[in-house]
């Protein structure tokens, strides 16, 4: 399994974030659980969670993080992707 990620910017310090994962099992689905940055840190961190669902198709699948505003201090987004509680898979990508 393996993350990527296109930070977008859509104005303003307003962004989205498509999170690309590889190897999704049949059955799974991604769902954004968390999108936060802690007072002070330099890297926000996205959780995504494979949550199960019958007829989700599996595979390369891609998720957008939804509009977030980036603070003075942010430098980069870390997707983290889970199950169980279980880490599988993250990516640092940063801002250009």
């Amino acid at each position: 399994m393996q993350v990527s990620q296109q930070i977008n910017h859509v104005n303003d310090n307003n962004y989205d974030d498509d999170i690309t994962v590889t190897d999704v099992p049949q059955g799974q689905f991604l769902a954004i659980t968390s999108n936060s940055i802690a007072s002070g840190a330099s890297t926000r961190e996205i959780g995504i969670t494979l949550m199960d669902l019958e007829q989700a198709p599996g595979g390369t699948r891609t998720i957008n993080s939804s509009l977030y505003v980036r603070q003075d201090s942010e430098t980069a987004v870390k997707a983290t992707v889970y199950r169980d509680g279980k880490e599988l898979a993250s990516n640092t990508q940063s801002y250009s």
